[in-house]
């Protein structure tokens, strides 16, 4: 049963106000804050997340997003989001009530939770962040990107039970990943720091993060790093040397090897082809 939300007046998003007669409406910024508030669409959205967390609550309940994460929010349902960690960069599409429910209404679930995150695959992430990066679209093909990406992340929902690892994360492991994410402890020393926090064994941490996340702590801790050091490329001017650094690397060099290995990009291309390419309020009809 979905919470009552009482004596609260909720603003309507409405198709006709944004699209423009487009199947598609999207956004490619940075937030630090929420404009709208509590609010609602009459049409369909998936939000994922590029750099940085953020909590999207969604018909009273708050989750959780991360980097690679999406929330897929169903016309008429209320939610707003609050960026408590910082600046964080989002993809956000909007799609048409008459497009979704003639093109992928049938491919969701019966029973469809809308306040629940997906994950979407590294190698289809990287994907999407070198489209977005290259922004070399000719006609109609930005449309067809915007598709493909719909089509992947209603597939990720609809074969969610099968794909996920259904096991309840512990507490404690979630704590620990939690604490890892202040700056103070992912610097040198980080996995010693990360067992120390886990109050157990190196090997025992290890089994655990492999089986409920399919990730080593160091891998874990890598992507601490990189997404912190991509939110300093987006919104700084420091160097890479000096971000190397600020982000637990103890050279420069170590810091593009892991950087490039899990975005794709160098430091240096990544600053120049997504945070100074801003695309803040650019809609599909591009």
């Amino acid at each position: 049963m979905q919470p009552q939300l009482l004596s609260m007046d909720i603003k309507t998003a409405r198709e006709d106000q944004l699209f423009d007669g487009q199947n598609f409406h999207m956004f490619i910024y940075n937030k630090v804050e929420s404009i709208s508030g509590l609010h609602e669409h009459d049409y369909y959205e998936f939000t994922i997340v590029l750099t940085g967390r953020y909590y999207q609550e969604i018909n009273g309940k708050r989750v959780l997003l991360e980097r690679g994460d999406f929330a897929f929010i169903p016309l008429g349902s209320n939610h707003q989001s609050f960026y408590e960690f910082g600046p964080t960069r989002i993809l956000n599409v909007g799609i048409s009530k008459a497009f979704f429910e003639q093109h992928y209404l049938a491919l969701l679930p019966s029973r469809l939770i809308a306040s629940q995150v997906y994950t979407i695959k590294a190698e289809f992430l990287n994907f999407i962040e070198s489209m977005v990066a290259s922004l070399n679209f000719r006609n109609g093909e930005f449309n067809e990107f915007l598709e493909m990406v719909t089509f992947y992340t209603i597939n990720r929902i609809r074969h969610h039970r099968e794909s996920e690892i259904t096991t309840t994360v512990p507490t404690w492991l979630k704590d620990t990943i939690e604490k890892m994410h202040d700056k103070t402890q992912f610097g040198d020393g980080a996995l010693s720091t990360m067992v120390q926090l886990s109050g157990k064994s190196q090997e025992y941490l290890t089994r655990a993060t492999q089986r409920h996340y399919g990730k080593t702590p160091m891998q874990i801790i890598n992507e601490i790093r990189v997404n912190f050091a991509k939110k300093q490329l987006e919104i700084t001017n420091y160097s890479i040397t000096d971000i190397a650094f600020e982000s637990g690397y103890s050279s420069p060099s170590m810091f593009i090897k892991n950087f490039k290995k899990l975005t794709s990009f160098t430091p240096k291309h990544y600053r120049k082809e997504l945070s100074c390419n801003s695309m803040s309020n650019m809609s599909a009809d591009q």
